[in-house]
C-alpha cells in the first residue's frame, strides 16, 4: 500500500512541476496497424506456434479495446499506415476491395496511402476510395496538372476525441515513383513531406486542433528526421519498413512518439496516452503490441464471413499443391538467401538465360516447411511480374552489381561474386565469375530479370540499356511454381549460399 502511495505522490509531483494537473490531461487511445498487404486470412507464420488469426481476430481485439475504453471514458482512434492489400490472393485478386470491406466492418477512422496502393494504378485507388467508409489520407500527394490533392485523397482529418480536437495528417514517401512499377503513378506528384506537414499544421492550428497525429508511410528513419525537425507532432503512426517497435521511439528534442507495428496483419499496436492539450504533447503513456494469433481474442463472426467470401472468390487454383519443402526458407532482404537463390534459379531455368537478377525487396514472405501451394508462392511473389530477357555487356552487369552492393542486394543466378561492401564506389567488386571464368566487360551475355527491374525499378536504370529485349510473358510466379514441381522435395540446405562472397 505504501508503494502505491509513493507512486501516486510521485506522479502528482511530476505533474505539478510540469505545470499540469491530472484534471488538465486528456486521455486518448490510438490503435494502429500498417503494411497488412492483404493478410486477412488465417495462415502459418514463421516462428509462431499458432496460426495468425487474420482479420476476424483483429476485429475481435478491436471490439474488446473499444468496449474497455468506452467503459473508462477514453476516446479511441483506429488508424492504418498504408500498404493494405497487395501481397495475397484475396488482396490482389479483389484489387483491394476485400481488405477495404474488412476495414469498413472493423471501423477504421482513417488510413494513410502507401506506395503499394499504386501498384495497380490510380484508377484502383479511386475505386477503393469510393468503397471506403473512412478517409484515405495523403497530404503530400498532388495532381501533376492542378497541383491539388486528388479527389480520392484527403490532406488531413479532424476528429473530436472527448475534449481533445485531434488533427490527423497522412504522408507518403517521395520515393514512391521509383519503387512501384514505372508508369503506375502517372498524373501524380509526391511533394516534400516536411514542407507539406508544416503547411497542414498551420491550417490545423487555425481550426483549433489540440493534438497532431501523423500517419506516415515514409519509413522509420524518415519519421525520426521529421519528428526531430518539426515541433508539435504528438505521435507518428508509421509504416513502410515493416518495423516491429515493441516500445515507441521518443524523440528527445520534441517529445514526439513514433510507433510501428510490424506487417502482414500480425500485430496490433495500442497506445494509451495522457495528452496535454496546451502543448499538444503526450505526457504519460503505456504501449503494447498484441500478436494477433488464433485465440488472442474471440474472432468476429461477421468479419470471418467476409474473409471466407473473398477466399472463395479467389478460386481453387491457389490451393493447388506445387511441391513439398523439407525446411523453412527464411525471408532475407539484405544479402544472399536460399529463397532468393531459388527464385533466381527458377527465372534462369524458365528463360534459358546465362544470368538472372531478381530484386530482394520483391520477395514478400518466407517459405515454410511442409506442403507448398500456389497461394504460398503467391505470397512470396505477389506482383505478377513477367520475365524479360535482354543482352547486356559484362561492363553493364558490373555496373548493376556495384549499384546492388551500395544498396538493395539483388538475388542472382549464374554468377559468383567476391566483394568488399565497405570499399569506395566503383571498387566494391573484387571478382565476377560466370561459368568458372572472369566476366569480360566487352562480351555480351543473355540476362533474365523481372518486368519491374527491366523498366528501371528501384533506380536500376542500367537494365533499360539492354539490347534485344523480349518480354516472355511468363509470370515469375508460374516460373517459380514450375521450378518447385520439378525440384520437389525442396530443401534450403541444397543452396550453398556461395554466390555473394564478402571479403
Amino acid at each position: 500500500m505504501k508503494n502505491y502511495l509513493k507512486i501516486a505522490l510521485g506522479l502528482l509531483l511530476a505533474l505539478a512541476l510540469s505545470g499540469c494537473s491530472p484534471e488538465e490531461l486528456s486521455p486518448l487511445c490510438i490503435v494502429h496497424t500498417n503494411d497488412v498487404h492483404g493478410h486477412i486470412s488465417p495462415e502459418r507464420v514463421e516462428g509462431w506456434s499458432k496460426k495468425l488469426g487474420g482479420a476476424a481476430v483483429l476485429a475481435g481485439c478491436v471490439s474488446d479495446l473499444r468496449e474497455r475504453n468506452s467503459r473508462q471514458g477514453v476516446p479511441m482512434l483506429l488508424l492504418d499506415a498504408g500498404d493494405i492489400f497487395l501481397g495475397t490472393p484475396e488482396g490482389s485478386v479483389s484489387q483491394g476491395k476485400a481488405v477495404v470491406e474488412v476495414m469498413n466492418a472493423v471501423g477504421y477512422d482513417a488510413m494513410d496511402i502507401g506506395n503499394h496502393e499504386f501498384d495497380m494504378g490510380v484508377d484502383v485507388i479511386e475505386s477503393l476510395a469510393r468503397e471506403a467508409r473512412f478517409p484515405i489520407l495523403g497530404a503530400n500527394v498532388v495532381n501533376s496538372t492542378t497541383g491539388l490533392t486528388p479527389d480520392f485523397l484527403h490532406r488531413y482529418l479532424v476528429k473530436e476525441c472527448g475534449d481533445l480536437r485531434v488533427g490527423i495528417v497522412g504522408l507518403i514517401t517521395q520515393e514512391t515513383p521509383e519503387i512501384v512499377m514505372p508508369g503506375r503513378t502517372e498524373r501524380i506528384l509526391f511533394r516534400d513531406s516536411e514542407k507539406v506537414l508544416r503547411s497542414c499544421m498551420a491550417e490545423l492550428a487555425q481550426e483549433g486542433v489540440d493534438f497532431i497525429i501523423v500517419v506516415s508511410h515514409c519509413g522509420l528513419e524518415a519519421d525520426k528526421k521529421l519528428a526531430s525537425s518539426v515541433r508539435g507532432i504528438g505521435v507518428i503512426v508509421g509504416g513502410h519498413e515493416h518495423e516491429l517497435l515493441k516500445r515507441p521511439v521518443r524523440i528527445g528534442s520534441t517529445g514526439t512518439l513514433i510507433l510501428q507495428a510490424g506487417s502482414s496483419g500480425q500485430y496490433l499496436g495500442v497506445l494509451s496516452a495522457q495528452v496535454d492539450p496546451r502543448t499538444g504533447s503526450v505526457r504519460k503513456y503505456s504501449y503494447e503490441v498484441l500478436p494477433l494469433e488464433e485465440g488472442r481474442c474471440k474472432a468476429d463472426p461477421a468479419v470471418a464471413d467476409i474473409v471466407k467470401k473473398w477466399a472463395a472468390k479467389t478460386g481453387e487454383q491457389f490451393d493447388r499443391k506445387v511441391g513439398t519443402s523439407l525446411s523453412d526458407f527464411p525471408l532475407v532482404v539484405d544479402g544472399e538467401s536460399a529463397l532468393g537463390d531459388m527464385i533466381a534459379d527458377s527465372m534462369r531455368a524458365a528463360s534459358g538465360a546465362d544470368i538472372a537478377f531478381h530484386n530482394s525487396y520483391g520477395i514478400r514472405n518466407s517459405l515454410l516447411k511442409g506442403a507448398v501451394t500456389v497461394r504460398d508462392v503467391y505470397k512470396i511473389m505477389p506482383f505478377d511480374n513477367t520475365l524479360y530477357t535482354m543482352t547486356l555487356t559484362g561492363k553493364q552487369i558490373r555496373k548493376i552489381l556495384e549499384q546492388s552492393l551500395a544498396g538493395e542486394i539483388l538475388n542472382i543466378s549464374g554468377l559468383r561474386i567476391e566483394y568488399r561492401r565497405s570499399a569506395p564506389e566503383g571498387r566494391r567488386i573484387i571478382s565476377i565469375m560466370q561459368d568458372g571464368k572472369n566476366i569480360d566487360d566487352a562480351k555480351s551475355y543473355r540476362v533474365v530479370t523481372n518486368s519491374f527491374l527491366a523498366k528501371g525499378g528501384d533506380n536500376f536504370t542500367t537494365f533499360c540499356e539492354g539490347r534485344e529485349v523480349v518480354n516472355s510473358g511468363v509470370i515469375d510466379l508460374n516460373a517459380m511454381s514450375d521450378y518447385m514441381r520439378s525440384h520437389s522435395p525442396l530443401s534450403a540446405e541444397a543452396f550453398r549460399l556461395d554466390r555473394l562472397i564478402p571479403r
